[in-house]
C-alpha cells in the first residue's frame, strides 16, 4: 500500500479510489555529498565527512473514466491532493510489516501534459522534494529512566517495603537501535530533580544542567532534531541557556553500525534530589537511508 498524507487526511494511492498507481523512483539511497578541505601545499584532499542531499521522490500515477465527466472530476480530485502547500505531506509505503514514511513538499507534476489513445485515460507524475531523506517507521519508540527502572533503590525487607537510596538517580541503559541511519531523539526530564545529566557513553556526548533544579510537575524538553535544536520547559520558555558549555545539542543522537557497535546506544541518566515521579524518557523514531 502506498498512501499520501495532508493536513492529517491520508489518500490511498494504489487502491483505485483516487487513481492508478504505475510505479515511483527515488525511494533507494540519496545523494551523498562528502565535506572536504584541502591547503595550499597538500596533496589530495582531507576528508572531513559527509552529509546527505535531499531527495526528490516521483510518484507516477494515472486516472481512468467511464465517462468524460468522471474523468475530469478525478483529475480535478488528484490536483486537490497534491496541491502545492508549505505544509509537508507524508508518502507512507507498507508492504506486509514493513512501513516507512517520508515527509516532503509537492514542488511539481500533474501537469497531464502525457497523451494516450484513450481519452478518458491519462497518466501523470508528481514529484515532492524532502528535505529530510531519511525514511522512518512511523511507530516511535520510547524509553523510560526512573526510579523502577535502576539499580539505585535497595529494598529493605519489612512488612511494608520502603525504598532507600531513592535522592539519587544513576540509570544506564543500552539502546538497541533498529535503523541504519541516525535519529535524533526528543527527550523528556520530569522533575523533581537537580543536576539533571544525560551521557551518551559511545560518543561521549552529554547534555547536562549543573545546577539546575526542575521542580515537581515541571519539565524540560529537549528537541534534539534538526531544524529544532531547542530546550523549553513545560511552558514553552528556552532554557538552552541553562545546558553547560560542554553539552552538545547539534550531534547528540543515537547512532546505527558502524559508528556504534551492534547498534548499541548506551546511555546513562543522573540527578540527585529526586522523587518517585522523576523520569527522563528518550523517544525517537527508526531511521532508514533508503527502502
Amino acid at each position: 500500500m502506498i498512501s499520501w498524507t495532508l493536513r492529517g487526511v491520508e489518500y490511498i494511492l494504489d487502491d483505485e479510489t483516487y487513481c492508478y498507481f504505475i510505479g515511483h523512483s527515488g525511494f533507494g539511497m540519496p545523494g551523498i555529498s562528502r565535506i572536504e578541505e584541502r591547503s595550499p601545499m597538500q596533496n589530495g584532499v582531507t576528508d572531513l565527512g559527509f552529509r546527505l542531499d535531499a531527495r526528490t521522490l516521483i510518484l507516477v500515477l494515472a486516472i481512468k473514466g467511464k465517462t468524460p465527466e468522471e474523468f475530469y472530476t478525478k483529475r480535478s480530485n488528484l490536483i486537490n491532493m497534491f496541491v502545492p502547500s508549505n505544509t509537508a505531506g507524508i508518502v507512507k509505503l507498507s508492504v506486509g510489516s514493513i512501513t516507512r514514511e517520508i515527509s516532503g513538499h509537492v514542488v511539481s507534476g500533474l501537469e497531464f501534459d502525457l497523451s494516450d489513445n484513450n481519452p478518458l485515460y491519462q497518466k501523470a507524475a508528481v514529484a515532492i522534494r524532502c528535505g529530510n531523506p531519511t525514511w522512518y517507521d512511523p511507530t516511535a519508540v520510547a524509553i523510560t529512566f526512573n526510579l523502577g527502572s535502576g539499580s539505585d533503590i535497595g529494598v529493605v525487607p519489612s512488612i511494608i517495603p520502603m525504598t532507600v537510596g531513592a535522592s539519587k538517580l544513576n540509570i544506564t541503559k543500552a539502546i538497541i537501535y533498529a535503523g541504519n541511519f541516525e535519529s535524533f531523539p526528543i527527550i523528556r526530564i520530569y522533575g523533581a530533580i537537580t543536576d539533571p545529566k544525560i551521557v551518551h557513553e559511545q560518543l561521549g556526548l552529554q547534555l547536562f544542567f549543573d545546577g539546575v533544579i526542575i521542580s515537581p510537575g515541571d519539565y524540560y524538553e529537549i528537541d534534539l532534531r534538526y531544524g529544532y535544536k531547542t530546550v523549553v520547559d513545560s511552558n514553552g520558555d528556552s532554557k538552552v541557556h541553562e545546558l553547560t558549555s560542554d553539552s552538545d545539542l547539534t550531534l547528540f543522537s543515537i547512532k546505527a553500525n558502524p559508528e556504534v557497535s551492534g547498534n548499541i546506544n548506551t546511555f546513562t541518566v543522573t540527578g540527585t534530589d529526586v522523587d518517585t515521579l522523576t523520569k527522563v524518557e528518550v523517544l525517537y523514531y527508526n531511521r532508514y537511508v533508503g527502502i
